[in-house]
């Protein structure tokens, strides 16, 4: 199945070049080219020589693997599949897995995973995703955004018929995602990422959730906060969630995943930034250290902004 050093010499007529200049060749050609069909000719061998491992050390050479990123982003589906195609030959490599896991590098491959409805590319998305995720180089938190779990579960969910689809997919689920529940909101179309699914004390709990002005209604009838920071009373930019609201969430998070009677004995908290409706809020739990009365710290961020972070002492029950 794959080559070997001697063996690719044998094949080599003497005139002939070498499997190191040929790959320079194919990526020479595609950058030179005008002619989509030599571009798909070109890559489709590029994905090819991915495959066999004795090529890698030639193809990140040669800059090959370049190529097949810049393909992810064209508006070819043949080359799409093609760049996907060659980096899923190749992500067994240590170096090219550390690379693509990267979150500006893999920020391509999550563009494509997300947008694409073709079969093929969308296999190969999942088995690089499962490759990366599996890989000792790439940080986890990295890949499985929220937009990368949902996306994972609504192809579970469309391709059913579909047995490598559904397979690899629901791998992915049971693999690496079974800390997290999809549940669709009855008032708007679009998917959140509702609570985790943790069934006992974790060192590390995660939470993506996107606060609607209906939330903030429901919340403001209970707790009779009706300030208007947080009303349709002024424009959505300016809006703000109550900061009760995300420490409501927190408490959810520890009351729901932490052993039965555990209780909240002191908390520290601050709010830096104002937290905006409709815009993706990451909630964060870690244990840092685990005792009868244990520490915990957390934050929400919103894109790079923290705007609630803190501390907090848990009495931990040691009920069964």
């Amino acid at each position: 199945m794959f080559s070997s050093h001697k063996k690719l010499k044998r094949k080599t007529p003497s005139p002939g070049i070498n499997r190191e200049e040929f790959i320079e060749h194919l990526v020479e050609e595609y950058y030179t080219t005008t002619n989509v069909e030599a571009q798909e000719q070109v890559t489709a061998n590029l994905a090819n020589f991915a495959y066999d491992p004795i090529n890698w050390e030639y193809l990140k050479k040669k800059e090959a693997v370049k190529v097949f990123i810049e393909l992810l982003e064209s508006n070819n589906d043949t080359l799409k599949l093609h760049g996907i195609a060659g980096l899923c030959n190749i992500i067994l490599d240590r170096e090219i897995s550390s690379f693509l896991g990267q979150p500006n590098n893999f920020k391509s491959i999550k563009q494509l995973f997300i947008n694409t409805q073709n079969i093929e590319i969308l296999l190969n998305c999942c088995t690089l995703i499962y490759q990366l995720l599996g890989s000792q180089q790439v940080e986890k938190k990295d890949i499985l955004s929220g937009d990368t779990i949902k996306r994972i579960q609504q192809i579970n969910s469309q391709f059913k018929s579909n047995k490598r689809l559904s397979n690899i997919s629901g791998l992915l689920l049971s693999d690496f995602c079974r800390r997290y529940e999809f549940i669709e909101s009855q008032q708007q179309s679009k998917w959140f990422l509702n609570r985790c699914l943790s069934t006992k004390p974790s060192r590390e709990l995660r939470l993506v959730k996107t606060f609607s002005q209906q939330d903030l209604d429901n919340f403001s009838q209970l707790t009779g906060d009706y300030n208007p920071l947080h009303s349709s009373s002024i424009p959505p930019e300016n809006r703000m969630v109550h900061g009760a609201f995300l420490n409501a969430v927190i408490a959810g998070l520890i009351g729901t995943h932490y052993p039965a009677g555990t209780i909240v004995l002191e908390q520290n908290f601050k709010f830096p930034k104002a937290c905006r409706i409709n815009v993706e809020c990451q909630f964060l739990i870690q244990m840092q250290n685990e005792r009868k009365i244990s520490t915990v710290t957390y934050e929400c961020k919103q894109g790079d902004n923290i705007v609630f972070e803190g501390l907090a002492k848990l009495l931990i029950s040691n009920k069964n």
